[in-house]
């Protein structure tokens, strides 16, 4: 089953019509792209030497590897499971997880996509300008070309509603 992010813009604004809100679930192999890729090898050198520190003197060494790798296996597997954190976009405004929400009345604009294809990001910026813009990646949306279009459409129709 593919998820809403792999989706076209027709089946958002279907859902979006049909259920007021649109989830974007985490994309179950969305990890797998820039950071991960970077960090990986590393991990896997620093897990191959933890049986030599076990025999040596560097024993708590060891043992907090362990426990750190571990709790970094049982984090990427709970993603892969809840397919979480989520991206909703609803009638009161964009949500990141569950601490963050930038309503609409508060959206200064929709930025444009930046970063490499594999690490793109888009910013929704705020009307304040000291407050933080809400990054968008490539975890939730496959396409950011077609999200920013379609988040610069609702955003305008929500404009237009408010002001009339």
């Amino acid at each position: 089953m593919t998820v809403m992010g792999e989706r076209l813009p027709e089946a958002w604004m279907v859902e979006w019509h049909r259920n007021g809100r649109v989830e974007f679930p985490l994309r179950r192999w969305s990890f797998m792209q820039f950071p991960m890729l970077l960090v990986l090898p590393v991990a896997v050198m620093g897990a191959s030497g933890v049986p030599d520190m076990l025999d040596s003197g560097w024993r708590v060494l060891a043992y907090l590897l362990i426990t750190m790798y571990a709790a970094l296996v049982v984090g990427l597997i709970w993603q892969l499971v809840t397919q979480r954190p989520i991206l909703v976009i609803d009638h009161r405004g964009i949500h990141q997880g569950r601490r963050r929400l930038m309503p609409w009345d508060e959206i200064g604009s929709i930025g444009p996509v930046s970063g490499s294809k594999m690490a793109g990001q888009l910013p929704v910026h705020p009307k304040n300008v000291w407050a933080k813009n809400l990054v968008l990646t490539q975890q939730h949306v496959n396409d950011l070309q077609t999200l920013q279009a379609w988040l610069t459409e609702l955003l305008t129709t929500h404009r237009e509603t408010t002001t009339t």
